[in-house]
């Protein structure tokens, strides 16, 4: 029997590739090199996907990227990466997806380099990682095309990255894969102080991209001062979970009267420890107080889910009437990274 939540339009804005990979994929590319990171297609599993019932917590989600860090292939290998991603959305009836990735992570999948803290080496030549990126891009277009999918692509920086993993990503803003990239992102330990990336962010506003941070995720720390820092400082118009901002008054205010778009996550934040579990994830009060909340997958492969599956929990378990869920789709057509011709004939689609 089909779920009705799986035939619902959708529109995911917060969906990582790294966190979207196939694991039979990788398992292909992992034999055709060679390599021995794994033994075999159920070990890797075991590696990436969080197993259903399980909360990892925010660090132990996060290791679980450490299992697709081996060597894929070369370019076509990257190309295939970006239409299978573009494909798995649009079966789950994903109409506009905005994929955002690090292309330093895919330059070096391309080689056998892959020691070391992957926030503290050296990325490959900035060379490899444009053409990684155009790789990325040609094969999402591609299958874009072939889907009737809307799309957009968002440049993933790390706070835990010196200058010498992040700048190669942040010159494509001035290459010709540069256009496009509508935004710029800043993911990772929100207890690391974004540091030189904010002159990166100021450049990417300057040249008419968007700024959407990663902020009030972490289950540590002060993640709701988080939220007003990405806000006031660095000029976010979404916000990537922003989950914890309900613990503070005055930036729940702040988001409903600034418009700002929460790209919040249902699983991952519960699996990460940001909403203590689906009953109490904050998303049905953040909608109550007028704030611009949206459901996302965040790392559905890595998270075990489809982005429908999280429709059917936010309805069956955290409370949402279809009236609420609906308002959070249509949310997430006014946070779209589109023009607004582009935005209308989105919500037009919808046809909610």
């Amino acid at each position: 029997m089909v779920h009705p939540f799986s035939i619902l339009p959708k529109i995911d804005l917060h969906r990582h590739l790294e966190g979207a990979l196939r694991p039979e994929t990788l398992w292909e590319f992992h034999e055709a090199q060679g390599q021995c990171l794994h033994r075999s297609l159920d070990d890797l599993r075991r590696a990436v996907v969080v197993p259903a019932g399980m909360r990892p917590g925010f660090l132990g989600f996060l290791s679980r990227f450490g299992a697709l860090r081996f060597r894929y292939g070369g370019l076509p290998e990257i190309e295939r990466l970006g239409r299978e991603a573009v494909e798995d959305a649009a079966l789950d009836g994903v109409v506009h997806l905005e994929l955002r990735f690090s292309p330093v992570f895919l330059a070096r999948a391309m080689h056998d380099r892959l020691e070391g803290d992957p926030f503290t080496t050296p990325a490959p030549p900035d060379e490899e990682v444009e053409a990684a990126a155009e790789a990325l891009v040609r094969g999402a277009r591609e299958e874009a095309n072939r889907r009737d999918v809307s799309f957009a692509f968002i440049l993933c920086l790390n706070r835990a990255g010196i200058r010498a993993v992040n700048e190669p990503a942040a010159k494509l803003l001035r290459r010709p894969v540069g256009k496009h990239l509508v935004a710029v992102d800043v993911a990772g330990d929100e207890s690391l102080p974004i540091g030189d990336l904010t002159s990166t962010l100021a450049e990417w506003r300057e040249a008419g991209k968007a700024v959407t941070l990663h902020a009030g995720e972490d289950p540590r720390g002060d993640g709701a001062e988080r939220v007003r820092e990405a806000v006031m400082i660095h000029g976010a118009t979404r916000i990537g979970h922003g989950v914890r901002a309900i613990e503070d008054t005055d930036i729940v205010d702040l988001l409903r009267e600034r418009g700002v778009v929460l790209e919040t996550c249902l699983t991952s934040n519960v699996q990460t420890g940001a909403a203590p579990s689906y009953e109490e994830h904050p998303i049905k009060r953040l909608l109550a107080s007028g704030v611009k909340a949206t459901l996302n997958s965040d790392d559905p492969v890595i998270s075990g889910i489809k982005l429908s599956d999280d429709y059917r929990w936010a309805v069956e378990r955290t409370g949402l009437s279809m009236e609420e869920l609906q308002q959070a789709v249509l949310n997430a057509v006014d946070g779209a990274f589109l023009s607004e011709t582009a935005r209308e004939q989105l919500r037009n689609r919808l046809d909610l």
